[in-house]
């Protein structure tokens, strides 16, 4: 299916958890000091507390060389096949949540627009109180659901839509960081046969769906992959089961990869995992249970965050890529 040149030159992307970035992780595109405690003051901070304490660094790998330059509100990193950009954004500047997404997608139109790297591949979001409505507020006044709106907005009819992320930072509610992933060339869009696309959900879920695909396959074979939860069709499963619900949101990975390994031709192994966690007393629960439900030997990282959905304990985002790239010096 995939024919583009850079497949042969190999995955031009990485992610790797560490204590600290040194020299020899070099170039880096991005660099995220996630947790609490001392970081590199290069690294964009997220505050979101880590399973075993501290502070972790995710690096974003790439064959080099980079460049960096700031434009569009945003830092920006480029090599010449991929882009990140980062956003942090004080709602009370814009007057809202709201305002604040419609403003940072109308930058990320802009900024794919001029850059030459048009195509989205994935967009993390991280905001505060994510699942808090005004006192005042009807269901549709969730700040989530605001976010969505806000971000509807700013998209062109028909724009194709990236995977993304989007979950709750407890410690900063009026702040939202946005970073994002762009190429030069498009990826595929992949759906999950077990779930209804989350741009078609009902209206039961807000005044707009939420603007993303489940997953992103791009030509050199790696799957970019939405954070996923324990929803089936378009219900959350196991509400008051922590357990259950890993262990449901891992039946849609499967699904996704498996739907993704049809369209690639290649078997996909993950390559980097996320696990975010509502409740802190969960943390020991799910770690101890992904290490069997995952490959003892793939970089993992548990973090403490809201989910998207108040009735969402668990949700994983992840890196796949092909069996024989994974297994290569």
């Amino acid at each position: 299916m995939f024919t583009d040149p850079q497949r042969a030159a190999g995955h031009p992307f990485r992610i790797r958890y560490a204590a600290r970035a040194t020299m020899q992780d070099e170039p880096l595109l991005a660099a995220f000091a996630i947790g609490h405690g001392p970081a590199d003051v290069a690294a964009l901070r997220l505050p979101l507390p880590i399973h075993e304490g501290g502070i972790c660094q995710e690096l974003w790998q790439v064959t080099g060389p980079v460049t960096r330059r700031v434009a569009y509100g945003a830092q920006i990193t480029e090599d010449g096949q991929l882009l990140a950009a980062t956003w942090t954004l004080d709602e009370a500047e814009h007057g809202g949540i709201e305002a604040a997404a419609e403003a940072v997608y109308r930058q990320i139109a802009e900024l794919t627009a001029d850059s030459g790297y048009p195509h989205l591949v994935k967009v993390w979001h991280y905001l505060g109180a994510i699942n808090e409505t005004p006192d005042d507020g009807g269901r549709d006044d969730e700040r989530y659901r605001r976010f969505c709106v806000g971000r509807a907005k700013a998209l062109a009819p028909g724009q194709p839509l990236p995977a993304a992320t989007a979950v709750g930072i407890q410690a900063r509610p009026q702040e939202l960081i946005v970073f994002l992933l762009a190429a030069k060339v498009e990826g595929v869009r992949i759906e999950n046969p077990r779930q209804v696309p989350a741009f078609e959900y009902p209206r039961a879920y807000g005044p707009v769906s939420p603007s993303f695909s489940r997953a992103m396959l791009m030509p050199w074979g790696q799957l970019f992959v939405s954070g996923t939860a324990a929803v089936v069709g378009h219900a959350s499963c196991h509400p008051e089961n922590t357990g259950a619900q890993l262990r449901e949101l891992v039946l849609n990975l499967d699904a996704l990869v498996a739907r993704a390994e049809s369209l690639g031709g290649q078997r996909l192994v993950p390559a980097a995992l996320k696990i975010y966690v509502r409740h802190r007393d969960d943390l020991a629960e799910v770690e101890a249970l992904a290490s069997r439900l995952f490959p003892i030997d793939c970089p993992r990282l548990t973090v403490l965050a809201d989910i998207s959905r108040a009735d969402l304990r668990v949700e994983v985002e992840a890196l796949y890529e092909p069996l024989r790239a994974k297994a290569a010096p």
